[in-house]
């Protein structure tokens, strides 16, 4: 039953993987280029400087690309399901647990894929450049936190394309206004109460969310190929 399962996701979400599977081997590569030369050529032109820079200007780019993945996988695993009108998962002989651990691991096969392709893609750029001595490439380390920033993204969001979309937008309604509330909220507090001045409940929320041990500190976790 799983093979049918990876076989419809996989045809709802093919052509939208590509580009992402293309930008997840190319991005390592992006990130490396002019740095160096080719572990053939001897000289290294590459300085502390120019690597700290290019880490960060390509930083932001890693778990985008992951959020990217893990959206585009979760909204394409529901899609033949709401199109159907769920026809088509009441019709077999399956719990409806089942039905879905069935569909989610379908999804977490598919986001292997772009994540392979980063992983090669950081390997290759990992053998274009020749490091000064104290630096070295992460290429299976960043692989790996992609892959589970990807997973992170895909989990959050499959679960909220299972339902209908008015729960979807309610749904996320809800989150941002809890933050625009949040926000005046603790701004008017802050008037009255001295406490409020320097403590704001939507602030607070956001970087619990991201810290180490929230859901989704992985997103702003350590994204570089190249470090000490």
């Amino acid at each position: 039953m799983y093979q049918p399962m990876l076989f419809v996701h996989w045809k709802q979400a093919r052509l939208l993987l590509v580009p992402f599977v293309v930008a997840a081997f190319g991005l390592p590569l992006m990130v490396v280029q002019g740095l160096g030369s080719g572990p053939e050529g001897g000289a290294v032109a590459m300085n502390a400087y120019l690597m700290v820079n290019g880490y960060q200007t390509w930083l932001p780019m890693f778990p985008l690309l992951a959020a990217g993945v893990g959206a585009v996988i979760a909204l394409t695993a529901w899609n033949w399901d709401h199109q159907q009108s769920h026809v088509y998962a009441l019709s077999l002989p399956l719990a409806r647990w089942e039905y879905v651990m069935l569909k989610m691991g379908a999804g977490v096969a598919l986001v292997l894929v772009p994540g392979v392709a980063l992983w090669l893609g950081a390997h290759v750029a990992a053998a274009s450049v020749e490091l000064p001595a104290g630096f070295q490439m992460y290429p299976n380390q960043l692989a790996l936190r992609f892959v589970l920033a990807s997973l992170v993204a895909y989990a959050l969001l499959f679960s909220l394309a299972s339902g209908t979309i008015k729960t979807t937008v309610w749904i996320v309604t809800g989150v941002i206004l809890f933050f625009f509330v949040g926000d005046a909220v603790s701004t008017g507090l802050g008037t009255v109460i001295p406490f409020f001045r320097d403590y704001n409940i939507a602030t607070e929320a956001a970087k619990w969310f991201v810290s180490v041990g929230g859901p989704f500190e992985v997103f702003t976790g350590n994204w570089t190929l190249i470090d000490v």
